[in-house]
Formats: structure tokens, C-alpha cells, sequence
């Protein structure tokens, strides 16, 4: 399907009643791209265990005192169940529409009790009785705590409560302005000695399915011209690397590790031989050619002091 065929219907889904669930259903049947293959799956246990492990190079507590907040926890909780299998016991996972589908988290938790590319302390291997005892499930046998529809700019979380926060894959599809509160959501719920742990993708959604444009193919379009193709179903700000760290410093936080993925010779090339929109001329081809990465942060001592 060609990508501006996918951004209509996107877009037309985006505007009916239900259209979460008509996507759902969409995804399952015609791109079956629902459930999660074998390669994405191990793709995105290989995410969580990118968050574990920044998580333990600076956060002294055990994973079994902690607890863990996650917003944008998605369709099939994949990475969630993978923190219960490195040991997290306290989850607190929000959307703000209510994506999550038990059949899809029982083929997750299919796949871990089969097969598992990481040594876990566990396996999730209880299976959800949908739809009788989903959240119920969650929370006993796995400690997680789901919450849907919730705002994540106004969690209604107590002030400090959170020890680690993690999203993956998610912020790229939020809007500046709800990023900013949500940032600043964050900080408020996370404890002074807290850290956050961010996994960006900066690369165009549409290229994952339409192999005849590149990744950096919405570089190429106005805002006004992008929002014809820029449904809320498929929203992507096209925030670059240096916007985020801006944004994460302005919400009070301090980097403490950042890891930038692509911008190889070929990425650069791509990106010089596209015509550019002005508004990402002011970025060098380095800049623009970043095609995921990992921030690592947490509340800057200066900013906590003056809150205190």
C-alpha cells in the first residue's frame, strides 16, 4: 500500500467513532501486522532490556524495591511482561486511549513461555481470561497496574512516587506542547534519586511499510502539508534528536546518557539528495540523519534545589 493510501485511511479512522478499534481490526486482518512477529518481538524485548540495563548503571536500588511507571504501553505489553521477567514486582502503565487487547498480550506471554531471547528471572506464563479478569490478572500475577484511558500530563500519580520511568517508541507520536507537560508530569512524580529512560524513533512510520520512500521521507513537507497525512492515529511530530534534549532540559531533567542509533555515509546521502523543508534547513545532515536513540535522565540537582 502506497503511504499516502495508508495516511487516508488513517486519517478516516482517526475520525469515526471506534476508530481504535476498526485500526485494531485493520491491523490484525488486512496488514497483519498484528500480532507482533517473531523479529519484532525480539526487537522490542531487546528495547526493555536497553532500559534495564541503563537503569541498574544508575540506579543503586534492586529492580524487586522499585516502581516502575511506563506511559504509552500500547497493544500487547510486551515490554512490561519482559520487565516482570527481569525481576520489576510495581507497574504503572498508562494510555491515553485504551489500546491494550488480551488476546494480543496472550500471544506475548505464548511467545515468552516458548521462547525468550534474554535470561529472565521468570517467565510470564499466566495466561489473561479476556475479558473477565484483565486488569485483575495484570496486576496480581505480573504487578502491573494498567490505567486506561489516563492523561499522562496529569497522572494523578502522588508527588515523588515513582522510582523509574520508561517509554519506548512513543514520544515521536505526541505533540510538542503535551510533551512538555508531559515532561513535566514526569519530574513531579519522580523521585529526587528517579531516573528516566527514553527510546526515540525518529525515522518516518510510513517507510516501515512502503519501501519506495525512505526513512527521512517527511523531511521533506511543510506542516501545513504534513497534516494532510498526519492522522491521530498515526500522529508523528518529526522532532529531531537536539528538540528532545532541549525539551528534557527545560522540564528540569539533566542527561546523564544519551545513545544515538543510524546516520551512517548511506543515511547522509539519503538525506542530501532529498529537497528539504524549511523548517529542518536549520539542522546540520548529522542532526537529521539520527534515526533512533536512547535518553537517560534525571531530575537536575539545580532544578530540584529551587523547588525545595
Amino acid at each position: 500500500m502506497n503511504w499516502r493510501w495508508k495516511a487516508l485511511l488513517q486519517l478516516a479512522l482517526s475520525s469515526v467513532p471506534g476508530g481504535e478499534w476498526l485500526n485494531y481490526i485493520f491491523q490484525t486482518y488486512i496488514t497483519k501486522s498484528l500480532p507482533e512477529s517473531e523479529a519484532g518481538f525480539v526487537a522490542k524485548v531487546g528495547y526493555a532490556r536497553q532500559h534495564i540495563d541503563a537503569i541498574q548503571r544508575y540506579h543503586g536500588r534492586s529492580l524487586d524495591d522499585v516502581t516502575f511507571y511506563e506511559f504509552g504501553a500500547g497493544w500487547d505489553m510486551i515490554i512490561p511482561l519482559a520487565f516482570y521477567g527481569f525481576g520489576v514486582e510495581r507497574q504503572i502503565l498508562i494510555d491515553i486511549r485504551h489500546l491494550s487487547r488480551p488476546k494480543l498480550i496472550n500471544d506475548a506471554i505464548e511467545k515468552y513461555t516458548a521462547w525468550a531471547p534474554y535470561e529472565f528471572l521468570r517467565k510470564p506464563d499466566k495466561r489473561l481470561m479476556a475479558p473477565f479478569d484483565f486488569a485483575a490478572t495484570l496486576k496480581q500475577y505480573y504487578g502491573i497496574d494498567y490505567r486506561a484511558p489516563c492523561d499522562p500530563r496529569r497522572t494523578g500519580l502522588e508527588s515523588g512516587s515513582i522510582d523509574c520511568i520508561t517509554s519506548t517508541s512513543t514520544l515521536e507520536h505526541i505533540p510538542l506542547e503535551d510533551i512538555k507537560a508531559l515532561l513535566l508530569e514526569c519530574h513531579r512524580i519522580l523521585r529526587d534519586e528517579g531516573l528516566m529512560s527514553c527510546i526515540i524513533d525518529y525515522l518516518d512510520h510510513y517507510s516501515y511499510f512502503d519501501k519506495k520512500i525512505s526513512a527521512y521521507n517527511y523531511l521533506q513537507y511543510s506542516d501545513a502539508t504534513w497534516a494532510l497525512f498526519n492522522p491521530a492515529l498515526h500522529y508523528q511530530n518529526r522532532l529531531r534528536h537536539r528538540d528532545y534534549l532541549d525539551l528534557f532540559y527545560a522540564a528540569g531533567f539533566e542527561i546523564v546518557e544519551e545513545a544515538r542509533y543510524g546516520g551512517t555515509e548511506r543515511d547522509l546521502e539519503v538525506i542530501g539528495r532529498l529537497s528539504l523543508d524549511q523548517r529542518f534547513r536549520t539542522y546540520s545532515l548529522q542532526d537529521l540523519a539520527v534515526g533512533s536513540a536512547l535518553i537517560v535522565a534525571r531530575k537536575s540537582h539545580a532544578a530540584t534545589h529551587r523547588q525545595q
